[in-house]
Formats: structure tokens, sequence, C-alpha cells
């Protein structure tokens, strides 16, 4: 590639009949001008590329950890929803045990109770059937006295004359009939 410096070095040898000689100096001038122009211009597109180039790694690298940042974050959201869900298996695994627990001390408590109240029914029955014994003794006794006494006062005289042959007084029967309920 030419440069701007060959062209200001580079030197023709006369000969006769040639060009102007300040012809090719001003052509040569304006050559190396614009060769200077565009040895800038390239140099600042390069510099520019350079630039662009490093924001391109720049980015590249902004986006591989933008790439491990989300990575990272997927799989924390991932660890924290499978955390959730075995904390949620243990919290109803443990109210299911908790559940079969109460259930089992009520059934328990229940069985207890329905025991304790069949226990209270047959003695409540044994203490029925006693007064109902108690109650038909003394049925019993007071028809038994009552039938001593209709037959005693059966046997009163109806007359005064009756009376006189057989003469009781009224403490006499009262006596008798105390001394046969005793």
């Amino acid at each position: 590639m030419i440069t701007s410096k060959d062209v200001r070095n580079k030197r023709f040898e006369k000969a006769a009949f040639g060009y102007k000689q300040e012809e090719i100096d001003e052509f040569l001038s304006q050559l190396e001008a614009e060769l200077d122009e565009m040895e800038r211009e390239r140099m600042e597109s390069n510099n520019k590329i350079q630039v662009l180039a490093d924001k391109v790694r720049e980015y590249m690298r902004d986006e591989d950890a933008l790439k491990d940042a989300l990575l990272g974050a997927q799989k924390q959201g991932h660890q924290v929803i499978n955390e959730a869900n075995e904390k949620a298996e243990q919290i109803i695994e443990e109210a299911k045990a908790k559940a079969a627990e109460l259930e089992d001390e009520a059934v328990r408590q229940h069985a207890e109770a329905m025991e304790h109240n069949r226990e209270e029914i047959a003695r409540e029955k044994e203490a029925l059937i006693e007064a109902q014994q108690q109650v038909a003794d003394f049925k019993k006794s007071l028809f038994d006295m009552y039938k001593t006494h209709l037959e005693l006062i059966s046997s009163m005289p109806e007359t005064f004359e009756e009376a006189t042959g057989t003469v009781q007084t009224a403490e006499q029967i009262a006596a008798a009939v105390t001394s046969e309920e005793l």
C-alpha cells in the first residue's frame, strides 16, 4: 500500500520531452494530501472500530453476566419453589398426623365415656331394681298390715253384747297389732 510518505519521497528522473515538473509536483502534493486524509480517516475508523469492538466485548461480558444472573435466579427460584413444596408437604403430613392423633384421642375418650355411661346405666338399673323391690316389699307389708287390720276390724263385735263376752280394750287390740307387725 502506497502511503503519503512514499509519494513525498518519490523522485522521478528528468527526461526530455517529459511532463511539466510543476504539474507533477502539484499532482503529487494533492495525492499526498488525499492519502494523508485517507490515512487519518482510516486511523479514526480503526479507532472507532476498536471502541466499538471494546463496547461489543463489554456488552458480551454483560450479556454473559446477565445470562449467569438469570440462570442463577432461575435455579434459586426453582430451589425456593421446591423448598416451599417440601415445606408444604411436611406441614400437610404433620397436620394429617395431628388430625389422626386427635381423632384417635377423641375415639378413645368417646369409648371411655361410653363405657362409663354403660357402667352408670348398669348401676342405675340395679338401683332401680332395688328400689322397685323395696317398693314391692313395702307394698306387700302395707297390704299385709291392712289385711291384719281388716281382720281385726272384722273380728270386732258389732254390738255391745257381743263385746262383753270377750271384752278387749282398744289398747289390747293395738298391742296385739303391734306385736304381730314385729
